[in-house]
């Protein structure tokens, strides 16, 4: 990794305290990251510019299937599938991977009705697939919404916590139109840390209405606003995607127990072949099996049976990357 591609120490604490608060103001984080106010605003754009971070505002509909697909590829065609997938809003996250699939696609369907026009005609179709497998995702037990860059102690992170507490829980949500609404969610799905003023502007409201929606729907459990930095930056560059047979009596001990540890970006609970899948970031490739190995013993009864390593992200909650991993700063929100 060159010297350019990696975060320095200062880098590292503001990334970690803006996961902690994703729209604090930086007077806010300034005592605690250790830099002023101008500072901070200085790197972060700087950051942003380079791909390396990007903050993603996002909500899902109850009511809206999750899916974890694989899809083979004929020869030589794998970029060219991957490269159609990533103008679909509904394709958030899009992997190349070695291993028994070629594409590892997070999707995201209003209904079944959708995910079965998805999985039996849209992907079918694609000139190049051979083969598609669905898990159908039953409970999100662990994101990457949790996951930190570890730059920073817990009386620190325990001090952004009390300095940037919302008040807003409860309010009454401001009335938009729902083109407006939409307007309003686009904005944030681009940069989950977009001014009031930016705000308005994308959604010709005026900059207090934004700051009002903006406050009540980053107060609830329905709405996130998740920061994530580039894979290649930090020390743990290898991306691996597990699937795991857990007995039925078994799971919903082992999914909260998974969600423990460090490496966890994702886990789930999901029909099919596979009942358990987790994705994890790992500091080398000779991590791939120890953690395997630690799994398998500290869980008795649970069998790791495929793993994937990911080559290369095309897309990640609707951002679409580049070959390092870093943003480009095109988006594609998610539905």
């Amino acid at each position: 990794m060159t010297q350019e591609m990696t975060l320095d120490a200062l880098d590292e604490r503001l990334v970690h305290a803006v996961q902690v608060a994703p729209r604090a103001a930086w007077a806010a984080l300034a005592p605690i990251v250790g830099a002023d106010p101008v500072t901070l605003a200085r790197r972060w754009s700087h950051l942003r510019r380079q791909g390396a971070v990007y903050v993603t505002g996002y909500g899902w509909d109850p009511d809206a299937v999750f899916s974890l697909i694989e899809i083979e590829c004929r020869p030589g065609r794998t970029l060219q599938v991957a490269e159609a997938l990533v103008e679909e809003r509904g394709a958030f996250t899009i992997d190349l991977t070695a291993g028994a699939r070629d594409i590892m696609l997070s999707l995201l369907t209003p209904d079944t009705s959708a995910l079965a026009h998805w999985t039996l005609e849209h992907i079918q179709e694609l000139d190049g697939v051979r083969r598609v497998r669905t898990h159908l995702v039953s409970q999100v037990v662990a994101d990457a919404r949790e996951w930190r860059l570890r730059a920073l102690s817990r009386d620190e992170v325990a001090a952004i916590t009390g300095r940037t507490a919302s008040g807003s829980a409860g309010a009454a949500m401001p009335r938009l139109t729902p083109d407006e609404m939409e307007k309003v969610r686009e904005a944030l799905a681009v940069d989950g840390r977009a001014s009031s003023a930016e705000v308005a502007d994308s959604a010709g409201i005026t900059a207090r209405k934004a700051r009002e929606v903006v406050a009540v729907m980053t107060a609830t459990d329905r709405y996130n606003v998740r920061v994530d930095v580039a894979r290649s930056r930090t020390p743990w560059p290898v991306s691996v995607w597990y699937f795991l047979q857990v007995p039925a009596d078994k799971v919903s001990r082992v999914g909260p127990l998974l969600s423990k540890i460090d490496e966890a970006r994702l886990v789930v609970t999901a029909t099919g072949e596979y009942n358990v899948i987790m994705a994890a970031w790992l500091r080398s490739l000779l991590d791939v099996n120890k953690l395997e190995a630690v799994l398998e013993e500290r869980l008795p009864g649970v069998r790791i049976v495929d793993r994937s390593v990911v080559l290369r992200s095309l897309k990640h909650l609707g951002h679409v990357l580049d070959d390092n991993s870093d943003a480009t700063g095109r988006t594609i929100p998610m539905p």
